[in-house]
């Protein structure tokens, strides 16, 4: 008896250690990198909207010390989501419309115009700021004249640091936020927390088209493109491919979904794994769907990790815009995802079209996706 006691004792203690050993030794985070892998995370079967937005809204609480964000993204309440879809689709539907259209590609021209006011300019605060100013003038009704390029350019500079340091253990002093919504609030007067709908739009935009401008300012073909959709800014042009047959160029919009693919503007998109409190030693906290890594798979044509543009050509099998993650899949999708493509396009040729070597010249850097070295010189 005594010996089978401890034969029980003994096995318990074995099974008390390997729970144990489990708890120590699972993941904290979990990795998906697989097309299909990233579409389940993104869209898992069978989930109500309040427990997606919950695994969303965990991640980004950050996001509320640093910006002060109050929308959808950092909140897991439906109605929060709901009035926040609505207002978002409002905003897109008037300058989608044929004379919202034209405003804002005027508006775009403008704001280009505007702060290419210098001999030589920083190339990221030269974007940022055109694509700052032009969210506030083109969606939300700013008046351009009050968007002082000091002002702007300390908001961007501002909002970049803090979306950054968000990130890490960097203590956030409350006195920037201050700055930042004192002139957000006096370019956006009537709204509610305005950086609820600024920061979405910003943030994706302005790192598209700062490198869509690098690989049009490089290739002749690229820049076409953009000249042609300058000179017609319309949805048939946006999606037309030169040259037809053989000898085709591609369009605007398949430039703007390589850039997507292959450098998206949110590499990750993170989700937290909401499990009873007894089950938390045993699974990762947190899902990751690595958005760069899945477009570099093989579904997406030959040659995944090189920039082509034409890889979204009929001629070629690859896929089509829907089907790229960089605004996310399912259920919580960016509302903007059909939206935003042709507005960068916009931002774009308006650039393009300075950057003659006449007038105006980009001065590369060393690295795309980095800063240091890049530059907008007067010629």
């Amino acid at each position: 008896m005594p010996h089978t006691s401890i034969v029980l004792i003994f096995s318990a203690a074995v099974a008390v250690v390997a729970i144990v050993a489990k708890a120590f030794t699972t993941p904290k985070t979990r990795i998906h990198s697989s097309v299909s892998a990233v579409r389940t995370l993104l869209s898992p079967p069978d989930i109500p909207t309040h427990a997606l937005l919950r695994a969303r809204s965990i991640p980004n609480q950050r996001l509320v010390k640093a910006l002060g964000i109050s929308s959808t993204f950092v909140s897991d309440d439906t109605g929060v989501h709901d009035n926040f879809t609505r207002e978002a689709k409002v905003l897109i539907g008037a300058v989608s419309a044929k004379e919202g259209w034209s405003r804002l590609v005027d508006i775009a021209e403008t704001c280009v115009n505007r702060f290419l006011n210098a001999k030589s300019l920083d190339y990221a605060t030269f974007v940022q700021s055109v694509t700052l100013s032009i969210v506030l003038a083109g969606l939300l009704g700013t008046d351009i004249e009050d968007l002082d390029p000091v002002d702007v350019a300390f908001v961007t500079k501002a909002i970049n640091d803090r979306w950054a340091q968000s990130k890490s253990s960097t203590t956030l002093t409350a006195e920037v936020l201050d700055r930042i919504n004192h002139h957000i609030i006096r370019w956006v007067p009537d709204r509610t927390n305005p950086l609820n709908l600024i920061i979405p739009a910003y943030e994706t935009m302005w790192r598209v088209t700062a490198i869509a401008v690098v690989y049009s300012n490089r290739d002749s073909v690229l820049r076409d493109a953009f000249t042609s959709y300058n000179e017609n800014p319309t949805d048939d042009q946006f999606r037309a491919f030169a040259n037809e047959g053989t000898g085709a160029q591609p369009s605007a919009e398949a430039i703007i979904c390589e850039v997507l693919r292959l450098h998206p503007p949110t590499r990750h998109i993170t989700r937290a794994v909401v499990v009873p409190w007894w089950k938390r030693p045993f699974v990762p906290s947190t899902d990751v769907a690595d958005i760069e890594e899945a477009h570099k798979s093989p579904l997406f044509g030959n040659d995944p990790e090189s920039f082509n543009p034409m890889r979204f050509h009929a001629s070629h099998a690859a896929p089509k815009r829907d089907q790229l993650y960089a605004f996310g899949h399912g259920k919580l999708k960016c509302i903007a995802a059909s939206w935003a493509p042709p507005a960068a396009a916009v931002i774009t040729a308006k650039i393009m079209a300075r950057l003659d070597d006449v007038a105006f010249k980009l001065q590369e850097g060393p690295c795309i996706g980095k800063r240091e070295g890049w530059s907008i010189q007067r010629v």
